[in-house]
Formats: structure tokens, sequence, C-alpha cells
């Protein structure tokens, strides 16, 4: 059945008259709005449906849940009747698009970090000492204790004649190891509040709440907003200290690694 539109307002004005938020919506353009926006969607379905994939063939979208998410936010914008509950939504929504956004780029720092973390490590690993029976990995720390890469406890007599000069000690080995579990750490910790913010996003855009049902979303998700902005600030100052602590630490390795590896030749004077 064609929906008679004989008396109503011109769709491109009721859209115009929606998005400018001077008042309440009409109730009475609410079904054009709601019919504009839906050709909009059909629209870019369609258009997605055909680009092509990498292969070069014709591939139906795929699924993109943000873009879902934006859609749903700009029809409810549309249709909230609170203007002042519909600003709460656009700004809360946009505070998580930018806590996401940080949280992404951290992640990038962190993938980094512990591509660079495993790296050093490895090269640990390889400038270790020999245990002379087993062939694993040993290290002596300053006290004189030895030990294995997982932390057993080797008595001395099991390596009499080893030389640990110049090789890594058991300092070093621990803490390459912390560095690269507190940076994993931290991945988790930051996935996690990427995650939180996406979920808030869903919760707040659900188009099955009442305005006030989302009222209340909005207000969790500004609060929890406030404090996952936070720790993110204070996890990349974080990465910032221990990345300036671990350059330090490794210059001092190789000055003494240097200083390990020289030798002192006396010549006799003629």
């Amino acid at each position: 059945m064609k929906t008679n539109t004989e008396n109503a307002p011109d769709i491109g004005e009721a859209w115009l008259a929606a998005v400018e938020f001077n008042g309440p919506v009409d109730e009475g353009l609410i079904p054009l709005i709601k019919l504009k926006h839906e050709s909009n969607v059909k629209e870019a379905k369609e258009k997605r449906e055909q680009e092509f994939d990498p292969r070069g063939r014709l591939g139906l979208a795929r699924d993109d849940p943000d873009r879902d998410r934006k859609e749903r936010l700009e029809t409810l914008l549309l249709v909230i009747t609170s203007q002042r509950l519909a600003e709460k939504l656009r700004e809360t929504y946009k505070t998580l698009d930018g806590i996401r956004d940080k949280a992404r780029d951290l992640l990038d720092r962190i993938e980094g970090l512990l591509k660079e973390a495993r790296r050093d490590y490895e090269a640990l690993m390889d400038n270790a000492a020999r245990h002379p029976v087993t062939g694993e990995a040993i290290f002596r720390y300053k006290d004189g204790r030895i030990e294995t890469e997982d932390g057993r406890a080797v008595a001395p007599d099991e390596v009499k004649g080893v030389d640990f000069e110049g090789k890594a000690t058991g300092e070093q080995k621990d803490a390459g190891q912390s560095r690269i579990s507190e940076l994993e750490q931290y991945e988790e910790e930051v996935t996690g509040i990427d995650r939180g913010a996406e979920s808030h996003q869903e919760r707040i855009t659900d188009p099955d709440l009442d305005e006030d049902e989302r009222e209340q979303a909005v207000d969790q998700a500004a609060q929890d907003a406030d404090r996952m902005g936070k720790r993110l600030d204070e996890i990349g100052e974080q990465l910032g200290a221990n990345l300036r602590a671990d350059q330090e630490l490794r210059q001092d390795a190789t000055i003494e690694a240097r200083h390990s590896s020289s030798v002192l030749i006396n010549v006799p004077t003629l």
C-alpha cells in the first residue's frame, strides 16, 4: 500500500527542521524522518553490496557494528523528544568514541613495545651461559645465586668451569621477564577498556530503551567514561616512564658488556 503524502511537508524541510534541534521534534514529522532514514540505510547497504573485495570479486557487505550503532544514534537523535537527553546522548557517544580511539592508539604503542621487549629478551637468552649437562640457559646474580630461565635454583657444583663473564645476568633476566609481563597486563587492561566503551555505546543506542532507561544508561556511561579516560592517561604516562627506564637499562647493559669483553694487554718495555 502506497503511503499518502499529499498534504505532508517536504521531506528535505522535515529533515532539516529535525536536525537543527531548536526544540522538540514535531511528532507529525517523525514518520517522515524514519522514512528518510530507512531510505538512506537501504541506499548505503545497496552501495556496500557492490563494493569489490581484495580479490576483485563482488562481495556482500561485511558486518560493521560501529557503523550500525552510528546509524541507530542518528535516528535516535532525531526522534528523542527531550533535547537535553539528545545532547547528552550525542556528547557521551562522542566521548566514548574518543576513549576507543585513545585505547587503540595505546594498543598500537603497546604492541610495538612488546615486540621490542621480546626481541631484547631473545637477545638476552642468546647471550646466556649454558648448563654444561642440560644445555639450558643459566643466569648468575650479583649475590652469587644461579638460576635457570624459569627460576629453578642451580647448585654451584653443577656448573663448575662455566664462564659467566660478559653473560646475561639474573637481574637482566628478571627485568626482561617483568617488562614483558607488565606490557601484556597493560594490553589486556586497555583491550578491556576499549570493549567496555563499545559496550556502553551499544547500550545507549539500544532502540528498545524508553527515554528514562536511556538517560540512566547515558549517565552511567558518562561516569564510566571519565574513569576509563583517566586510567588510559595513567597507562600512557607509565608507558613513557618505563620506556625511558628501559633505554637507560639498555645503555647500562651495553656499557657493561663492552667493559666485560675488553682485555687489558700489558706490553713489555724493551
